[in-house]
């Protein structure tokens, strides 16, 4: 089977791993793959696996990358099914191939304002819809996608490679003793890095803050760090390809995040067993519910409430870590989400569904 993945950029973040993880595996049971993105680190490790990549643009929203990104894909041997990763690269990829070809597209995640024009854009453009996490199917029927063509499948990852806590604290420039927490997210909206530099200021004891990511929000981070006294005791990183270093650095991770599909960081972070403090929406709690610090969404108090007793309490954090590992090794094995790709790519790849 000729397979075209399709993504809008291949750096960091946690639909990128997937997209990789999945092409790899593609490619491993046989198949010919392609992935189409703007470039990005992650470009090397499909290539050193011989999975062809695609240059593209689809980083932004510009009228001039977007008519080249789709003239490129035209270019491309047309293939026996296209898996785009969101709506954007879904609907450059039906504007491609048109109706002679199957699109499968994976919805990440979506906030509950943008949800209704998702589901409009998957309907006109996707065979079938795979979502991370039950609440994202609630809310594309609920905007009128088909029930019938949406499958629900969780992402898993392949286990992080160890990195020594000393070693990494040393490379990083981290004292042995120092209480450490780390954010692995992108400087948006969504990720309400602005509630946690709050609480951090609130904090009874010192603890350091790592930042990792990059984004829009990140020079007026800088200055909120500046005005909250907190320029000795937050760091910020930037992209960071060295996830399992950071985490082995780490003594927790925090995501207070407004809304998610199923978070790769938060799986990463309990698979290392590295105990984690994050929002209480439906992508964390349908998933991690028991396994991680669960706190309420936009709350500054709740926030320091559970940090300080992450930050304060080295018992309350091994038991966080126990039981996320326990849950990672239970219900996020690496093989169950490829083994439920492989059974959708065998329908998908011989049969549309009916767009209209």
């Amino acid at each position: 089977m000729r397979l075209l993945s399709i993504i809008s950029e291949l750096g960091i973040g946690g639909a990128e791993v997937i997209a990789v993880r999945l092409a790899l595996a593609a490619a491993g049971d046989g198949h010919d793959v392609r992935v189409a993105s703007t470039p990005g680190f992650r470009v090397a490790e499909l290539e050193a696996a011989g999975v062809a990549h695609v240059p593209l643009r689809l980083a932004g929203r510009r009228l001039t990358d977007l008519a080249g990104s789709l003239r490129r894909l035209r270019a491309v041997e047309t293939p026996d099914l296209v898996h785009a990763h969101n709506p954007k690269p879904a609907t450059l990829a039906r504007l491609a191939f048109g109706r002679r070809t199957p699109i499968v597209t994976t919805l990440h995640g979506v906030s509950e304002a943008e949800a209704g024009r998702a589901a409009a854009l998957l309907e006109r453009t996707s065979d079938r819809v795979v979502v991370v996490a039950p609440h994202l199917a609630v809310q594309l029927e609920r905007h009128g996608y088909p029930a019938a063509r949406i499958d629900v499948v969780a992402n898993t990852i392949d286990p992080l490679p160890d990195y020594p806590r000393e070693r990494a604290r040393h490379e990083l420039g981290l004292a042995p003793d120092e209480v450490v927490g780390v954010c692995l997210a992108r400087m948006v909206d969504q990720k309400r890095h602005d509630l946690l530099l709050d609480a951090w200021a609130r904090l009874p004891r010192p603890a350091t803050l790592l930042l990792a990511g990059d984004g829009p929000h990140r020079a007026h981070l800088t200055a909120r760090t500046g005005m909250l006294g907190l320029r000795d005791r937050v760091r910020f990183l930037g992209e960071r390809t060295d996830v399992p270093r950071l985490l082995a650095a780490a003594d927790f991770a925090v995501l207070p995040t407004d809304w998610e599909g199923l978070p790769i960081s938060v799986l990463e972070a309990i698979g290392a067993g590295v105990p984690v403090v994050a929002s209480g929406v439906p992508g964390v709690v349908d998933h991690f519910a028991g396994a991680v610090r669960i706190v309420r969404p936009g709350s500054v108090p709740a926030l320091v409430e559970a940090l300080d007793q992450v930050t304060g309490t080295p018992s309350v954090r091994r038991a966080l870590a126990e039981r996320g590992r326990e849950v990672a090794a239970r219900r996020f094995g690496p093989e169950r989400m490829v083994e439920q790709y492989r059974a959708i790519y065998a329908r998908g790849a011989t049969t549309t569904e009916g767009i209209s």
